[in-house]
């Protein structure tokens, strides 16, 4: 048995620090210890922010109090069960779903999105990223680019600037679009062109992009994508929209004979080969991980990182918690 301190949140912005008791690993039971985990400045700060459309969805179960926070999980293997033994060997490193704690015990194919196991080359903390990066893939999923072909991606953020990479690394022509100099500072450091305004975009292109890629959450962006897209085009709604915009169908869609496409990370049918591929591409060094973390800190200092994440933090992109600190 070992003990393992988790974060929970009890309420908005309220993170406590609790504890739990894990047995042995059952038969098909992996026991892991927790190296790194990642923070979602999307996704896990609207949950702790209650700023996620979930909450005042009562058929949402997920976006409710308490929430254990967190689903970029880097760890190590420290027991197996009988059973599980056969495919998962103690001292190897996985990625996982599991939150923000010190030891995670679970059935491999019953965690979220399954566990990963990670080559020599990847076990970083940036490494925890790489959950964010299946997130980003469901955008080529549902809307695969042609060979030159032209993407807009609205937003720098960890999200939008692996969606950027994984669009060139698929052989499109990539423009990112950040009014953050320091999130454009980034996404030039992992390979891609950035610029300040969405009304640069044509200039740079010579016309409008064939595919735009919303992924700041901002609901006019994903009206305003509509608006700059080429006739005919597409828009990927990869974010999370916080809110709501008016749409004019007539003006927007119909007569533009657009396509709006949603792209939850949900839309992966087989999440072991999307992961296989972007365990492949990170390892291969063709996307990027490294220059997207810019702070590690202690898991204790936790309720300060996401404080910080509320506040708007400047200059702060990714954040890794070391569990070693």
């Amino acid at each position: 048995m070992v003990e393992s301190q988790y974060w929970v949140w009890t309420a908005k912005q309220t993170p406590k620090l609790q504890t739990e008791t894990l047995p042995a690993p059952a038969t098909g039971e992996i026991l892991v210890r927790t190296r790194y985990t990642g923070v979602s400045p999307g996704t896990e700060m609207a949950l702790y922010m209650m700023t996620h459309v979930g909450f005042a969805d009562p058929k949402n179960t997920y976006a409710k109090y308490p929430h254990r926070g967190g689903y970029l999980n880097i760890g190590v293997i420290e027991a197996a069960g009988a059973q599980a033994a056969g495919q998962w060997q103690v001292g190897e490193w996985v990625f996982s779903s599991a939150g923000h704690c010190g030891w995670w015990l679970d059935r491999p194919d019953e965690v979220w999105g399954g566990c990963f196991c990670l080559s020599q080359v990847l076990r970083s903390p940036e490494s925890c990223f790489l959950g964010l990066v299946r997130v980003a893939y469901t955008a080529l999923h549902v809307a695969p680019p042609a060979l030159g072909e032209r993407v807009a991606v609205f937003g720098a953020g960890l999200v939008g600037n692996f969606a950027a990479q994984l669009y060139a690394v698929s052989g499109a022509d990539v423009l990112v679009v950040e009014r953050d100099a320091f999130r454009r500072e980034i996404a030039e450091k992992c390979g891609l062109r950035a610029v300040s305004s969405t009304g640069e975009i044509k200039g740079y292109f010579g016309a409008e992009p064939a595919i735009i890629v919303e992924a700041t959450g901002v609901p006019a962006l994903c009206v305003e994508a509509m608006e700059r897209v080429a006739q005919g085009g597409r828009v990927v709604i990869l974010s999370s929209p916080r809110g709501e915009a008016p749409v004019n169908f007539y003006r927007h869609i119909h007569s533009k004979m657009i396509k709006v496409i949603g792209a939850h990370s949900k839309a992966l049918g087989d999440s072991q080969a999307a992961m296989d591929l972007i365990i492949g591409l990170v390892s291969a060094g063709k996307v990027k991980l490294a220059p997207c973390l810019t702070h590690t800190e202690s898991w204790r200092d936790a309720p300060k990182v996401w404080d910080a994440y509320a506040r708007g933090a400047k200059n702060r992109l990714g954040t890794v918690f070391d569990w070693e600190r």
